[in-house]
């Protein structure tokens, strides 16, 4: 039997699905576990951050943008504390690179590509791991548009005939 449990794309959400509209007619799910929505306050930086200027930055920048959008809770608090840590790694690094260069030489005086290279590499593919899933790419803005505001539009059926089947 080909494939296992975790084969294939994973499922949007439906809210995103909503936004985006729903070209294929997949069938949205009704019972999916809406967390409600974050008001001012989670704009603040929280405890987990202390300290590191650059994670705070980011996260000054992206939680105002996530939730005006509406598409962010207390449940993605987590996976935006992570991205802004991991962007804060990548800024550190790549000013490791520019200060010490591409190659730097080992203790036999040979060179080496620099170190702090492959941990920007590492903290950016992170980044970009976790800005698809929030939905911060430049593609995945281009699927979503603005809900008017206090309003969500009527989801449509799978098919035809709706719910019969």
């Amino acid at each position: 039997m080909p494939g296992n449990w975790n084969s294939g794309r994973r499922p949007q959400p439906t809210k995103l699905r909503i936004l985006r509209g729903n070209p294929s007619k997949t069938k949205i799910n009704p019972h999916e576990p809406e967390p409600p929505t974050v008001d001012e306050s989670f704009d603040i930086p929280p405890a987990e951050l202390d300290g590191d200027v650059l994670a705070i930055a980011e996260w000054k920048r992206v939680a105002p943008i996530l939730r005006v959008c509406g598409l962010v809770s207390q449940a993605e608090r987590p996976a935006i504390i992570a991205l802004c840590q991991q962007w804060s790694r990548y800024l550190d690094a790549q000013a490791k690179v520019r200060s010490l260069g591409m190659v730097v030489q080992d203790r036999n005086r040979e060179p080496m590509t620099n170190p702090y290279l492959d941990v920007a590499d590492k903290a950016l593919s992170h980044c970009h791991r976790l800005w698809s899933e929030m939905g911060l790419t430049p593609s995945g803005r281009a699927r979503v548009s603005r809900l008017p505001t206090g309003r969500v539009p009527p989801v449509t059926p799978a098919s035809k005939w709706g719910s019969l089947i």
